[in-house]
């Protein structure tokens, strides 16, 4: 799990962030973004393990964020970097994501309440062959998990 659904302020939720493709600018709350761009968020999900526990309690407390490049002595295991990330297009007047469903507003939170999970379903040897062949070779790889040609 990661991000923060119940957060009050920006400050409580550092794992999520909005920007519009191609300028520089970003924030942890949602960013109007002109017609005819897309607005993209970013959940950035823990890279340090605390090698005994599988989940915990309140399905964070397992992990943890690196300072820097060093993982905090308490969750000593690195894991690959998982990144979220959607992109969606801006049509009209510009987008938000506040939308309705049958004439109710479903949501109203602002963008750093964003949040999400990740299942691992991969099948185990396939994995552990794309973390051989790309991450710990040093490759970037294509979708087929195969290092991109140089």
């Amino acid at each position: 799990m990661v991000g923060n659904a119940t957060a009050t302020s920006p400050d409580q939720n550092p794992a999520a962030r909005w920007s519009c493709v191609g300028r520089p600018e970003s924030g942890r709350d949602f960013v109007n973004c002109p017609p005819g761009t897309k607005l993209e968020n970013y959940l950035d999900f823990p890279t340090c393990w605390d090698g005994r526990n599988l989940d915990s309690a309140n399905h964070r407390d397992h992990m943890a964020y690196a300072a820097g490049q060093t993982c905090p002595a308490s969750h000593p295991v690195v894991v690959p970097r998982l990144e979220l990330l959607i992109t969606w297009p801006v049509n009209g007047g510009g987008l938000t994501l506040a939308g309705t469903r049958n004439g109710t507003n479903v949501t109203d939170q602002p963008g750093y309440t964003f949040h999400g999970d990740f299942f691992n379903a991969w099948n185990d040897a396939e994995l552990k062959r794309r973390v051989a062949d790309c991450i710990v070779a040093g490759y970037i790889c294509g979708t087929d998990g195969r290092p991109v040609q140089q």
